[in-house]
């Protein structure tokens, strides 16, 4: 069966071929067959989100982070601001030398 030749498949199996791939949409339809998949719009995980704010906050503007993550600039600028909030509460909390 040729990679290019999608017309037998059905529905969202010819999508995911046309995608991927037959033997891809094969496995597909083999582990996921008759249950219903639904995928976040968020790829990324909380902590990563997070993670990657912080390391890049200060090397790259709020915007570019909301277009790399695929989030808001405004819910950047969120996190940000919680962020600094928290770092600040456990430097209060942190014994003083």
């Amino acid at each position: 069966m040729a990679d290019s030749d999608f017309t037998h498949l059905n529905g969202v199996y010819k999508e995911m071929a046309e995608l991927l791939g037959d033997a891809a949409a094969l496995k597909i339809w083999n582990r996921y067959a008759g249950v219903i998949v639904s995928f976040p719009k968020q790829l990324y995980s909380k902590e990563h989100i997070r993670q990657f704010i912080r390391e890049n906050s200060g090397k790259m503007k709020p915007s570019e982070i909301a277009r790399a993550i695929g989030l808001t600039e405004r819910r950047v600028r969120q996190i940000i601001r919680e962020e600094k909030k928290e770092n600040r509460a456990e430097q209060e909390q942190a014994p003083s030398k």
